[in-house]
């Protein structure tokens, strides 16, 4: 197999693995709405807080922003600026779109880098209402950066190999 093909089937599979965090975000969608409105529920039909759905209901919304990321970019569907690639032609619009990716997983590397630096520290903390790990809690976010940063590395060398990622 070429080496182009190597990077388009490991794209393939990131592509899998990103569509899944997309429907493992929906499913908490609908979990943080089943939570709010039972917490509403609770609260005034009965008169009991669930000091924990908050707080669930918080961790799942970072959890599906964080899982649905990776998908907007493999899908070329995130918000980017296209004035200049678009007016290039050829090898110089697959290296400013190839940059682009490089960027973006360079943001990913420095994200996760920073993520270790506060996790060693915050990791042995728990959060207050479900007393989740913090290593836990932000397991989704360090998911997600890190199946981003390795869809933009694929991406790139797709555009630096001269095919546009489809």
């Amino acid at each position: 197999m070429s080496e182009i093909g190597w990077l388009v089937s490991a794209r393939a599979a990131l592509s899998r693995m990103a569509r899944a965090g997309l429907w493992l975000s929906v499913m908490l969608l609908i979990a943080i709405a089943v939570l709010v409105a039972g917490q509403v529920v609770m609260r005034n039909a009965f008169s009991i807080g669930l000091h924990w759905a908050d707080e669930l209901a918080r961790w799942f919304g970072i959890a599906l922003v964080y899982l649905t990321i990776p998908y907007l970019l493999d899908r070329s569907a995130h918000i980017a600026v296209e004035i200049l690639p678009n007016r290039l032609k050829g090898r110089w619009r697959m290296a400013v779109l190839a940059f682009s990716e490089l960027a973006v997983a360079t943001f990913a590397g420095l994200s996760l880098v920073a993520f270790s630096a506060f996790l060693e520290r915050a990791a042995r903390f728990r959060t207050p209402a479900l007393e989740l790990p913090n290593l836990i809690f932000y397991m989704p976010a360090v998911i997600g950066i890190a199946l981003l940063g390795a869809i933009a590395v694929t991406r790139a060398l797709i555009l630096l190999g001269g095919k546009e990622p489809s």
